[in-house]
């Protein structure tokens, strides 16, 4: 079986997947370290500003009782496999979607408590954390993309088929300005 590489959803996971996999670990180290070190300053802590540092030592950074980049490490691992699946062109099931859905819009809830958080209590921004944040985005807009895939399978009318593939098209166009909006608030909060 050969695999795909046309597939858009394939792609913006495959991205998605990567990025937030990469900052979650870098936090995950960087975070070991200020732990070990408390001189130690992370690769993402520039300047007042930009500051993985004071977010790392933060609550909220670990709101379940363990560092949140941990969360990210595990998810964003999936994604990556799950990118793989769709270059191969497997088909989940709707259900799979679904619950990829539930998943990843709880955790855009959390992205957006974590911005809110980072911009208006701790005062700082960490730059891994917002590849995370654009990747949960990512993400979002893949799973609702293929749920209108399968609805649009299922339509019996030509003109329903035509309002879901619009919808589709616009999805990651909406979501990266979504993204964008997200980290530019968080600039100009901070």
């Amino acid at each position: 079986m050969k695999p795909n590489f046309r597939s858009l959803s394939a792609w913006v996971m495959l991205l998605a997947g990567i990025s937030g996999f990469i900052a979650s670990f870098v936090l995950t180290i960087d975070k070991f370290k200020v732990l070990k070190d408390s001189g130690f300053t992370p690769s993402c802590s520039i300047n007042e500003t930009l500051n993985c540092k004071s977010v790392m030592l933060s609550n909220q950074a670990e709101v379940f009782g363990f560092p949140n980049s941990l969360i990210g490490i595990a998810t964003f691992a999936m994604m990556v496999v799950i990118a793989v699946a769709l270059f191969y062109e497997i088909r989940f099931p709707r259900l799979f979607w679904q619950l990829l859905l539930v998943g990843t819009t709880l955790a855009v809830l959390f992205c957006h408590w974590l911005a809110y958080q980072t911009t208006f209590i701790i005062g700082a921004l960490c730059p891994n954390c917002m590849v995370a944040w654009v990747a949960t985005l990512l993400v979002l807009s893949v799973g609702i993309r293929e749920l209108l895939e399968i609805k649009k399978e299922s339509a019996d009318d030509e003109d329903e088929r035509l309002v879901i593939e619009t919808i589709a098209k616009w999805m990651l166009p909406l979501h990266i300005l979504w993204a964008t909006l997200l980290v530019g608030a968080a600039f100009l909060g901070v």
